[in-house]
C-alpha cells in the first residue's frame, strides 16, 4: 500500500473522481479546494495513476569518477576522519563533491560508518598527543583507473597529515618511487 504524502490536499479516491469527471477545470478546482494546475495534473495522469510519485531524480546529474571514488575511500581509510571532516578535506581537492556525494560514495563502498574501534579511538584524542609540525605521510594504492586518453594505469594517493592540527595535504601520483615521495614531502612542507 502506498502512503499518502502528508501535505496532499487530495486522496486517491478524489484523484480518480477528478480524472473521470467531465466538469470544467475551474468548477472541480473550487469543489476540491485545489488549483486548476492540480486538476489538470490528475486528469493528465488518468484514473489508473492516482498515487503520489517519488520526487527523487531517476539519475543523478553527475556521478563521481572511479578515480574520485578511490581517492575518497583511500582518504577515509588513511585518516579515519568522520564524514564532516572528510568532506572538508575532500572539498579542497575535489570541490564539486559535496557532503552528500561523499556520503553516497562511502556508503556504496561499505565505509559509511567508522568501525566502533575507530570511533572510540577518535574520541580519545590521538591527534592531540603530537606537537604541531609532526607530519604523518602515507601512500595508498588506487585501483587501476582509466585516464583521459583511455589507457588504464595504476595511480597512487599520497597523503600527509599534521597530527596536531589535522591539516591534510594530498596528491595523486603515477608512481611510488622515492623521488616522488621526496617531491611530495617537499610540496607538503611548503603547503603546511
Amino acid at each position: 500500500m502506498h502512503s499518502l504524502h502528508p501535505q496532499a490536499r487530495t486522496t486517491p479516491a478524489v484523484r480518480q473522481e477528478i480524472a473521470r469527471s467531465r466538469e470544467p477545470t475551474g468548477v472541480l478546482a473550487q469543489r476540491f479546494s485545489v488549483s486548476t494546475e492540480t486538476i489538470r495534473k490528475w486528469r493528465k495522469r488518468g484514473a489508473q495513476d492516482c498515487q503520489d510519485h517519488s520526487s527523487r531524480p531517476h539519475k543523478l546529474p553527475w556521478k563521481a569518477t572511479e578515480e574520485e571514488r578511490a581517492i575518497v575511500c583511500a582518504l577515509r581509510q588513511a585518516t579515519g576522519f568522520p564524514l564532516d571532516d572528510l568532506t572538508f578535506v575532500v572539498s579542497h581537492f575535489l570541490p564539486h563533491l559535496n557532503r552528500d556525494a561523499v556520503y553516497r560514495i562511502l556508503k556504496a563502498e561499505g565505509l559509511g560508518r567508522l568501525p566502533p574501534a575507530q570511533q572510540r579511538q577518535r574520541r580519545s584524542g590521538t591527534f592531540k598527543d603530537y606537537d604541531l609540525g609532526f607530519i604523518h605521510m602515507d601512500i595508498k594504492h588506487l585501483p587501476k583507473l582509466q585516464t583521459a586518453n583511455g589507457e588504464r594505469r595504476k595511480r597512487y594517493l599520497y597523503v600527509a597529515i599534521d597530527r596536531c592540527s589535522r591539516w591534510v595535504h594530498l596528491a595523486v601520483k603515477d608512481d611510488e618511487l622515492a623521488t616522488s615521495a621526496v617531491a611530495f614531502l617537499k610540496e607538503a612542507v611548503r603547503a603546511f
